[in-house]
C-alpha cells in the first residue's frame, strides 16, 4: 500500500495541507455563512411565528372576555325581561283576582238578598199556613169556626216566642 510507504509521506502531507486549507477556506467563506444565514432566517421566522402566536393568543383571550361579557349582559337582559313579564303577569293576575272577588262579593250579596227574601216569604207562608192549620184544628176540636183574628194573634204570639 503506497500510502503507508514513508517515501510518500512528504508529498501526502503537502497535499493534505493544500486540501485542508482549500476546504477550510471554502467552509469559512462559502458554506458556513450560508448555514448561518439559513439558521438566522429560520430563527427569525420562528420568532415571528411565536410573536404572531402570542398576539393571536392575546386576541383570542380578549375575544373570549368580550364573548363572556356579552353572554353575561344577555343573561342580565333575559333576567330583566323575565322579571318584567312576571310583574306584568302578576299585575294581570291581581286585576283578575280583584275583579273576580268583586263579582263574588256581588253574587254573594245577591244570593243573600234572595235568601233573605225567600226566608221572609217562607216565614210569611209559614204564618199563613200556621193560621190556616190552627183554624182547621180549632174548628175540628170545637166544631165551630174559630175567630180568624184571634187565631192569627195566637199564631203570631207563638211565632214571636220562638
Amino acid at each position: 500500500m503506497p500510502q503507508f510507504d514513508p517515501t510518500w509521506f512528504a508529498s501526502q502531507i503537502f497535499w493534505l495541507v493544500i486540501v485542508f486549507g482549500a476546504l477550510y477556506w471554502l467552509m469559512t467563506k462559502r458554506a458556513i455563512p450560508r448555514v448561518e444565514a439559513a439558521l438566522e432566517a429560520r430563527a427569525q421566522r420562528i420568532q415571528g411565528d411565536l410573536d404572531r402566536a402570542a398576539k393571536l393568543q392575546q386576541d383570542a383571550a380578549a375575544a373570549s372576555e368580550a364573548h363572556e361579557a356579552a353572554i353575561a349582559k344577555a343573561r342580565d337582559d333575559a333576567r330583566d325581561i323575565l322579571r318584567e313579564a312576571q310583574a306584568e303577569l302578576q299585575a294581570d293576575l291581581d286585576a283578575r283576582q280583584a275583579k273576580l272577588a268583586a263579582e263574588i262579593v256581588k253574587q254573594t250579596a245577591d244570593a243573600e238578598s234572595r235568601i233573605a227574601a225567600a226566608r221572609a216569604e217562607a216565614m210569611a207562608s209559614v204564618r199563613d199556613i200556621a193560621v190556616e192549620a190552627a183554624s182547621a184544628v180549632s174548628e175540628r176540636l170545637i166544631g165551630a169556626p174559630a175567630d180568624p183574628a184571634k187565631t192569627a194573634s195566637a199564631v203570631d204570639a207563638a211565632l214571636a216566642r220562638h
